[in-house]
């Protein structure tokens, strides 16, 4: 089962290497072709003469949240204030994001000191209940209150501690 997973990985990584150089081909023969026709507007005229050969295609991508500067100048060429609608939407998006990030860790906080209290409480029980049966002379019994309940106590912070994080960052 390894080596079908491994060699679909190993395909993926070959297809992407050569969707890349594919890609890093093509901006440079587009780049050579525009060298070429700047440098000889003859060859321009010739193709541009051609009726069939009058299609010419150009693609830009980006990534991230914004746009390059040249798309955001078009953006307010279109629309009126259409950059500054962009960026206060970008401004948006990122403080709601920063909410709902703040807003978990603080759900996590208040979720651990929960736990901290109710165990304090259950122990300070047990310990009341403990020195009450030692109190009346039941010794061993009292002794197997306290052990268990720091047993359970200490795995608690064991287990609490190793536990693997469930955050994908």
């Amino acid at each position: 089962m390894h080596t079908e997973e491994e060699k679909e990985l190993s395909q993926g990584l070959q297809n992407a290497d050569t969707q890349n150089r594919e890609n890093e081909e093509a901006q440079a023969l587009a780049e050579k072709v525009e060298s070429t026709l700047i440098e000889n507007p003859v060859f321009l005229e010739r193709l541009l003469a051609r009726p069939q050969i009058q299609a010419i295609v150009s693609s830009t991508f980006f990534r991230g949240p914004l746009p390059p500067p040249e798309m955001l100048k078009e953006y307010d060429d279109i629309v009126p204030n259409g950059a500054e609608r962009i960026m206060a939407k970008s401004e948006r998006e990122q403080a709601h994001r920063h909410r709902i990030t703040e807003k978990g860790l603080d759900g996590e906080i208040s979720r651990d000191k929960r736990g901290q209290w109710m165990a304090f409480a259950i122990t300070m029980t047990i310990l009341a209940i403990a020195t009450f049966f030692a109190w009346k002379g039941e010794m061993v019994f009292a002794g197997t209150l306290i052990t268990l309940d720091l047993i359970g106590l200490a795995s608690v912070f064991v287990i609490g501690r190793y536990r693997p994080s469930n955050n994908n960052e």
